[in-house]
């Protein structure tokens, strides 16, 4: 008996002195933080449960200031310079390796045994930069033109389902769903020509959206620590994957039967395939796979949630989406009903413009900050000296309300972008993390905006649409984790 107490004596020493070496770990120590973060995970892991990260890294920053330390061996920075530093540093700050987190894990399913690298996922540069220069001239904005008549016809079926609707009287709708329609239907015509079904039925097909909920959510709480890393890892070995993800099972499909067709399409993996077969070498069937699935598994809900932040402030911000309108008058005056402005006269818009990155800065698509590791010779970064392979980042949400901005942060204001200087806008620009930074920035943002500009301008030109229960009788609910999804935005609309 004497000998267990001992034991259990020892392992409870032991376990405090760990837990006291990790609290007061070298040139961490000094860097303020909540006390549960500096010896565990236990502070991120609570923050993805409760589905607000954004919120808790916002309120730690005004607490602690602009370091804080959020995990034993992960320091949340708040400042441009930090930003700078961090992100568009070359070769100096890198994303963490597979032996060290999954925290990208999420983009790359493990198929045929390996994983299904990307743009997202890759942690080795050489490869990354590689594999950007063989495919990006397809993403640029002269290319993505070719895909404008593809994003039309998805607008007017989402327009015509919206008419059936409300033809009688105005209609009660889940907008949060129907732009998630619109959104995934239009990636899946630029990607394989094909809408998924949603629009048309008004509802999720075969749980791609539900399946990728879930996948979110559990990869943005299990990334959080190393231990949950590893039950990740096993319960994805549990089933294969293009089983357990449907968009897989169906990008894998689409794959198979286009490179045994003899009819060339002018979609994405129809120049991805163009691609390949001029140079095989330099992206092959697997490069091409994953890039279409990256696609649709990651733009999908990006979209959805700057659309649904897009149609949310305009409700709640009555004067905004009256001067929006007036600018969209201006326009429909030269158009009849049937037509669609083409993308080149959209992008000049200035008010919709701002208020579209006016959205991206108020409500950032990532909720958790997007992770790089610290060079093993260490960095300084806002006066403190970061050890080598210590995980440091920025979180969006916290960015986005820097000074840069001016001293509303807070406020929807698509204003500040057409008020601010050149410099100022520049500068506005370049600390905007909706897309990412540096040779990480998202491949498919001409896509993005070009689809985002034509939904926002053909629906307000048509339709209006005002909160069922506005504030403060009702909120949407944000599930802030990996990504910033957004529920319970039930919306009446009506024809103009």
């Amino acid at each position: 008996m004497s000998f267990l107490l001992y034991a259990l004596g020892a392992t409870a020493l032991a376990c405090c002195i760990q837990l006291l070496r990790t609290r007061h770990r070298r040139h961490l120590t000094a860097i303020p933080g909540p006390i549960l973060a500096s010896f565990s995970n236990i502070w991120k892991i609570a923050a993805i449960y409760h589905e607000d990260m954004p919120g808790w890294n916002v309120s730690v920053h005004k607490k602690y200031g602009p370091v804080v330390r959020i995990g034993p061996n992960h320091v949340s920075f708040a400042s441009p310079e930090a930003f700078q530093v961090i992100y568009t540093s070359r070769d100096l700050f890198t994303k963490r390796r597979r032996d060290q987190s999954d925290f990208y894990e999420v983009g790359a399913p493990t198929y045929r045994d390996e994983p299904l690298e990307n743009l997202f996922s890759l942690r080795d540069a050489p490869r990354h930069a590689a594999l950007r220069r063989n495919i990006g001239g397809l993403y640029t904005k002269a290319a993505v033109a070719d895909f404008e008549s593809k994003i039309d016809d998805c607008v007017m079926l989402f327009m015509k389902q919206l008419t059936n609707r409300t033809r009688i009287e105005p209609a009660k709708l889940d907008m949060s769903l129907w732009l998630h329609l619109l959104a995934f239907d239009c990636l899946g015509e630029i990607n394989v020509s094909k809408k998924l079904g949603l629009l048309e039925t008004g509802r999720d097909v075969n749980g791609f959206i539900e399946t990728s909920d879930k996948i979110f959510y559990i990869v943005g709480l299990f990334t959080q620590a190393p231990i949950l890393q590893r039950l990740l890892g096993y319960l994805r070995s549990r089933a294969p994957a293009e089983e357990a993800e449907p968009i897989l099972k169906f990008t894998l499909n689409e794959v198979k039967t286009r490179t045994e067709s003899l009819h060339p399409q002018g979609d994405m993996l129809g120049k991805l395939l163009g691609v390949h077969y001029k140079q095989p070498e330099k992206v092959t069937i697997r490069d091409l796979t994953a890039a279409i699935f990256i696609n649709l598994t990651a733009g999908h809900d990006v979209l959805a949630i700057t659309l649904r932040a897009i149609w949310y402030y305009l409700a709640c911000n009555p004067r905004v989406k009256s001067k929006l309108r007036d600018e969209i008058k201006l326009v429909n005056n030269q158009l009849s009903s049937s037509d669609i402005l083409p993308y080149s006269e959209i992008s000049k818009l200035p008010y919709l413009n701002a208020v579209i990155h006016e959205t991206l800065r108020v409500h950032p698509n990532t909720g958790t900050i997007i992770e790089r590791k610290a060079p093993p010779g260490g960095a300084t970064i806002d006066g403190y000296y970061i050890p080598g392979g210590t995980i440091v980042g920025v979180n969006a949400w916290v960015l986005h309300r820097n000074e840069v901005y001016g001293r509303d942060t807070d406020q929807f204001r698509p204003e500040r972008w057409l008020e601010a200087s050149t410099e100022e806008r520049l500068r506005m620009n370049q600390f905007l993390f909706s897309f990412g930074a540096g040779t990480h920035t998202c491949i498919g943002k001409n896509i993005a905006m070009m689809m985002v500009s034509k939904a926002v301008l053909e629906f307000y030109r048509r339709f209006d649409a005002t909160l069922a229960l506005p504030p403060p009788e009702h909120t949407w609910k944000v599930h802030g984790s990996w990504v910033t999804k957004q529920t319970e935005m039930d919306m009446i609309v009506s024809g103009m």
